[in-house]
C-alpha cells in the first residue's frame, strides 16, 4: 500500500518537474524569439537608411554604380534572417559596403555637405547603438536558453523536446563598435 503510494507520489512529482522543465523552456526559447525580432526591426530600420544614403550619394556619384550595385544585393539577401548565424555574415557584407559608401563620399564634398546625407549618417550611427544594445540582450537571452538545454536535468527535456540550440548574434571584431560615419 506504502509502496503503490510512493510510486504515484513520485511519478506525479517527475511529471511536475517535466511540465515545470518544459515551460521554463519554451519560456527561454519564446525570449529569444521575442530579442531576436527585436533585432529585425532594427536591421530593417538599417537596411532602409543605407537605401537612403545610396539614393542619396546617387545625385552626386553617378558614375560608381559598381558600389550602388553592392549595396543592393546586399539588400535583397532574404529577410527577414532565418537566425543569428545567417545575419551575421549578411551584416558583416553590408558593413563592408557601407564603408565603401562613406569613402565614395569622401571624394564628393558636396555629398559631405548633404543636409540630408548628413541627417542619415547621424541616424545610422543611432541605429548601429540600437542593433549593438540589442544584439546585447538577444545574446543574454541565447545564453540562459543554452544553460538550460545543456544543463542537466533540463537538458533531458530539452532532447526529448527536440529543442535546437540558437546561435549568438556576434559581431566580429571590426563591427564591435558602432562605426563612426561622419564625413564633416
Amino acid at each position: 500500500m506504502y509502496a503503490t503510494f510512493a510510486a504515484i507520489v513520485l511519478c506525479g512529482a517527475v511529471v511536475l518537474w517535466y511540465l515545470f522543465a518544459f515551460n521554463q523552456l519554451v519560456r527561454a526559447r519564446n525570449a529569444v524569439d521575442q530579442t531576436w525580432s527585436n533585432i529585425e526591426v532594427e536591421l530593417q530600420r538599417r537596411f532602409d537608411l543605407i537605401q537612403s544614403l545610396v539614393e542619396t550619394a546617387k545625385g552626386y556619384a553617378k558614375h560608381e554604380s559598381e558600389t550602388f550595385r553592392e549595396v543592393a544585393r546586399l539588400r535583397t539577401r532574404e529577410r527577414p534572417f532565418a537566425d543569428a548565424g545567417t545575419a551575421n555574415t549578411a551584416q558583416h557584407d553590408l558593413s563592408g559596403a557601407v564603408a565603401r559608401i562613406m569613402l565614395l563620399a569622401e571624394s564628393y564634398p558636396e555629398l559631405r555637405a548633404d543636409k540630408n546625407f548628413l541627417q542619415l549618417q547621424n541616424e545610422l550611427t543611432e541605429t548601429e547603438n540600437r542593433i549593438a544594445t540589442r544584439r546585447n540582450a538577444y545574446n543574454q537571452t541565447v545564453n540562459y536558453y543554452q544553460n538550460l538545454c545543456q544543463a542537466i536535468p533540463t537538458n533531458l527535456v530539452a532532447a526529448i523536446q527536440e529543442m535546437p540550440p540558437k546561435a549568438f548574434f556576434d559581431a566580429p571584431d571590426e563591427l564591435a563598435q558602432a562605426p563612426e560615419i561622419r564625413l564633416s
